[in-house]
């Protein structure tokens, strides 16, 4: 009793130049399609390679250019910490205290609420961050977030390109089956006819 071909038998017997009468020139096509589409695949990732260092460069350069701008100043809490109680939509809860605090620099004054430690009272001082036109801005970000934004590009980019080149061999094969089945079915339409209208 013999065993049924290996995966690689079975794609080495599909090879588009093997000479062999049963293979049709719809199944030749379909496998140039899917090499194509391989070969556009291994392709694609030192492109996304390429687009994810771009992007990890682009991103590091703005946040350093940011936090350049960002500059710390003491500020006072002027009132009693608020206990803030929040729900996530997983049911976990975090709670945090804001204060309003007031802040004087260069002879500006000015004043928010921010998140200040727990156990804080009016007359602490903590730090807020003012950016190049004083207003008050998030703490510096650090560069290494920036591989977050790499990494998101790059896999984008690789997502889509293996979307494309997939849906483009599947795509294919499909269009080249339905063709084939209305061949099959004309042809079946035509051996099919009644006595006497085979002429």
């Amino acid at each position: 009793m013999s065993e049924y071909p290996s995966l690689p038998t079975r794609l080495w017997q599909r090879r588009p130049w093997r000479t062999s009468s049963l293979m049709r020139v719809s199944d030749r096509v379909e496998v140039l399609v899917w090499l194509f589409a391989i070969i556009v695949m291994l392709i694609a990732v030192p492109i996304a390679g390429a687009a994810g260092t771009a992007g990890y460069t682009a991103a590091a350069s703005r946040i350093r250019v940011e936090n350049a701008a960002k500059a710390a100043v003491p500020a006072t809490i002027t009132t009693p910490p608020e206990r803030i109680v929040s729900v996530d939509a997983y049911g976990t809860t975090t709670e945090r205290f804001d204060a309003t605090v007031r802040w004087d620099q260069n002879g500006r004054t000015g004043t928010t609420t921010t998140e200040v430690p727990d156990k804080s009272a009016p007359g602490n001082v903590v730090r807020v961050w003012l950016d190049g036109n004083g207003k008050v801005t998030a703490p510096p970000v650090r560069t290494i977030n920036a591989a977050d934004s790499g990494i998101g590009i790059g896999m984008t980019v690789l997502a889509a390109i293996w979307s494309g080149a997939i849906l483009l061999g599947y795509g294919t094969g499909q269009l080249l089956r339905v063709c084939h089945y209305k061949a099959l079915d004309r042809e079946w339409r035509g051996m099919s006819r009644p006595v006497g209208q085979d002429s």
